[in-house]
């Protein structure tokens, strides 16, 4: 395609975060996709109001109708019209939107002169839509003819915000703009960023410097625009009430440099360098301990990706905005409150705790390690030419999906198979498996991607999935090392799987991969050139094995997720031919334990049920138990989920129960709809794919299936309820639910089989009830003091994020195969 990537060039000329956004982009589409872009920008004045109408309708004219698509960031840039447009946004006018509560109290706009009235009329209306915009500019040119032009076009205030806005909706309006992104997750929750009901993706992307390096930690570094809003004057006092013997080094430029010089002028320790190049840029990141970075509510802040990206932890505030999407306190860096006193003594502890400094940094690295212009040019091209349904909006409000770590790639099939590690100079493991794991949405997706992504690091890692045929064949990296080889099963496998689930009356797409997968050759070819040159192929279940065996001959792990035996016969009816899949699965599940050097299992009771069902030696068992991404920021105070509660309109208690369409979660809702009526007072809330089975057709009016949800929507639902339950009764594993919850820190209330393989402690960190006295457990346990659930939530995430995090369960496995 043709793109043009559309921008204002501020006058006079600086340099800031959005044109090294836009540089990156026309550099990276160049270098890394097929399509010609250009860089368009238009002189844009914002001196006063007027210079700044005169901007937004040079580019309302602008036609790009000889570009395939266009790209725009920032104001007013998104004035053109075009059939192909994509919104990456930056930040709106933030002194007219979430910043205009600083102009002071504005005047209602109806006490204007009556003499703008037309005017008023106008941007007050329900009409929006690029027909309004001569009349506008007509009104607007009658307007700066009369007297009281200067006084009532005061900028900002209250008719200059409400015209802005009146613009930007016209831009914005769904019909005009074909796909929302956001650079961070805090410009996606703005107010009045976005028009209502839209899909909003959060793309993260990088910065433009090419290179980073990590040569010691010898001095602290920060760079910015010295200004206000970027509070340096705050950092630089902090730093001087310590005695740390080491030097702060402050690199950039700005309206503020002499102020802050004088203020820093009788501490040596404080050195200014001015502007840099991009090589010194590296090299003095290179060299930091740690970077300092404290802006109020930064849109995103690239400071924080480079600092990380050479491995530097990052000190920042709760009120920092974007830069707290990265920077987990204690783990990246540091989170203080926005004082001196509190930055003073987190530069302390940086600075006297070296070593976890030094770790926090390595950590902050991991942490961005995902974010490309390869992925985030994959999520701006991603759906253009064809439509998808999955990032329609539903309803309701603004659906924000987070994207940052996708790496899209062709969906044509790599020719040579998977690189070899001569090539990467890393082993490389095969994983056959029966479904997709992008996006991770179910308790198996989110065990294979995020324990996996952790092994990519240190290994080649490529997937070859399953999927149904009407998907598209995909070939992509969906993390760094991590690879998915994504095939759509034939349609006469397809057609195979469905008459056998309407046979058994089941969900039955895995157990049918045990003699169906022959059916979909591609399948067959795609993991035979996948594990040419594997160390060492992973069946990640059982039903696969035999597929394996047919193409690779080499070593062969296998990763028990349950014991499968068991949960068949849980869902499998008693008829000969249920009996008979029954029998197929127990041949597959043997094989896979009795052939395997290594069996990973998700507890120790699974470890003990495999060995001595199939006679195997226990030895070759390990534990590697199911954990949790811990989400940034995810935890909110118990002050934050009132309001939160308030602003959903949840009015009575509410509890959540999520899973997966899986035997015992359909136990476990037919349970709540049986006792319903002895907690009718609580509304229980259903997620996940068991909403789409026939057990949530009928349920009483206070259960509420919602469906399946994004991240997102399930992270504000965990914050938002009383408590969570699981009245799990069968099923092996772990449940990771439960780690979801308590991550979330979202009270829980367990069954003691929803608890098994978990390292929790009943009454302590969560709550516990035999499903006998479940019922009467659930009200009993909404209406605890809050003040004891909240220390009880606290105490499971502490417990969650040192146990069950991901970065931890894949560290320890780690160092056992390595």
């Amino acid at each position: 395609m043709k793109v043009a990537i559309i921008a204002p060039s501020s006058v006079p000329y600086t340099v800031g975060g959005a044109e090294k956004l836009w540089w990156g982009m026309l550099h990276h589409i160049n270098q890394l996709t097929p399509h010609q872009p250009e860089l368009i920008k238009i002189p844009s004045p914002e001196h006063n109001f007027w210079e700044l109408m005169d901007s937004y309708r040079a580019f309302s004219l602008l036609d790009l109708n000889h570009f395939d698509k266009v790209i725009s960031t920032k104001y007013p840039a998104w004035m053109v019209d075009h059939p192909n447009h994509h919104c990456f946004l930056q930040h709106k006018l933030r002194g007219l939107y979430d910043t205009y509560h600083f102009c002071g109290q504005p005047i209602e706009i109806g006490k204007l002169p009556s003499v703008l009235s037309p005017l008023v009329e106008l941007i007050t209306g329900s009409d929006i839509g690029r027909d309004l915009l001569t009349p506008l500019w007509n009104e607007l040119n009658n307007a700066s003819k009369q007297d009281i032009a200067e006084q009532a076009f005061a900028f900002p205030g209250p008719l200059t915000r409400g015209i802005v806005h009146f613009l930007d909706q016209i831009a914005m309006r769904p019909d005009a703009i074909k796909r929302y992104s956001a650079i961070s997750q805090n410009v996606a929750n703005r107010k009045d960023y976005f028009p209502p009901n839209v899909s909003i993706v959060v793309n993260h992307h990088p910065t433009d410097l090419p290179c980073f390096d990590n040569t010691g930690y010898d001095y602290i570094f920060t760079i910015s625009r010295l200004d206000g809003p970027k509070r340096i004057a705050m950092l630089v006092e902090a730093f001087m009430k310590t005695t740390a013997d080491i030097e702060f080094r402050i690199a950039g430029t700005g309206p503020e440099e002499s102020v802050l010089r004088a203020l820093a002028k009788n501490d040596s320790r404080i050195r200014f360098l001015g502007r840099i190049s991009d090589d010194d840029v590296i090299a003095e990141y290179a060299g930091a301990l740690f970077v300092p970075f404290i802006p109020y509510d930064e849109d995103y802040g690239l400071i924080t990706i480079e600092a990380m990206k050479s491995s530097k932890a990052v000190l920042t505030t709760s009120d920092a905005g974007g830069v707290t999407e990265f920077v987990t306190h204690e783990l990246t860096g540091l989170i203080v409150e926005p004082n001196v006193e509190s930055l003073t003594e987190g530069i302390r502890q940086l600075v006297e705790n070296r070593e976890a400094t030094c770790k926090m940094g390595e950590k902050a690295q991991e942490r961005v390690a995902n974010i490309s212009w390869q992925n985030t040019l994959d999520m701006l091209f991603r759906d253009d030419g064809r439509v998808d349904d999955h990032n329609k909006p539903t309803g309701g409000t603004k659906k924000i999906e987070l994207t940052t770590g996708i790496s899209l790639g062709s969906t044509s099939f790599a020719k040579n198979g998977a690189r070899n590690s001569a090539e990467t100079g890393k082993r490389h493991i095969v994983v056959a498996l029966t479904f997709p794991v992008w996006p991770p949405q179910g308790g198996g997706q989110n065990r294979i991607y995020y324990l996996y992504s952790q092994l990519a690091k240190q290994f080649e890692i490529t997937l070859v999935t399953l999927t149904h045929n009407h998907d598209i064949a995909r070939d992509w990296v969906i993390a760094p090392g991590l690879r998915e080889i994504r095939i759509p099963k034939s349609e006469t496998h397809q057609h195979e799987e469905q008459k056998l689930e309407q046979l058994l009356n089941a969900s039955v797409g895995d157990i049918a991969a045990i003699q169906y997968y022959s059916l979909t050759s591609d399948y067959l070819l795609q993991l035979k050139k996948a594990s040419e040159h594997a160390d060492v192929v992973v069946c990640s279940h059982p039903y696969l094995y035999y597929a394996v065996r047919e193409v690779y001959q080499g070593e062969l792990w296998y990763e028990a997720h349950n014991v499968e035996l068991d949960m068949k016969s849980a869902i499998l009816p008693q008829s000969l031919e249920g009996q008979r899949w029954l029998e197929e699965t127990r041949k597959a599940e043997q094989a896979c334990c009795q052939d395997s050097t290594r069996v990973m299992t998700c507890c120790e009771d699974d470890s003990r049920r495999l060995a001595a069902l199939y006679k195997t030696d226990i030895s070759k068992f390990q534990v590697v138990p199911n954990g949790v991404s811990i989400v940034p920021n995810g935890f909110l105070l118990p002050s934050q989920r009132q309001e939160l509660r308030q602003s959903l309109g949840l009015k009575n208690k509410t509890a959540l129960f999520m899973g997966s369409w899986h035997g015992p979660n359909i136990e476990a809702v037919e349970w709540i709809n049986q006792n319903a009526r002895i907690f009718s007072e609580i509304d229980i809330l259903i997620i996940g794919s068991i909403c789409e089975h026939s057990v949530c057709d009928k349920v009483a009016s206070n259960i509420h299936p919602l469906g399946l949800v994004s991240d997102e929507e399930k992270q504000v639902l965990m914050n938002a309820v009383h408590i969570a339950i699981n009245p799990i009764e069968s099923g092996s594993g772990t449940n990771l639910k439960m780690l979801d919850y308590a991550a979330a820190g979202t009270p829980i209330l367990t069954t003691p089989h929803g608890m098994r393989g978990l390292l929790f402690n009943a009454e302590e960190d969560i709550h516990l009830a035999d499903i006998e006295d479940f019922a009467k457990a659930i009200t009993k346990t909404i209406a605890e003091k809050p003040e004891r659930l909240d220390v009880m939530a606290e105490k499971a995430r502490d417990k969650t994020q040192s146990t069950y995090d991901w970065i931890v369960i894949a560290r320890e496995f780690l160092e056992s195969v390595e």
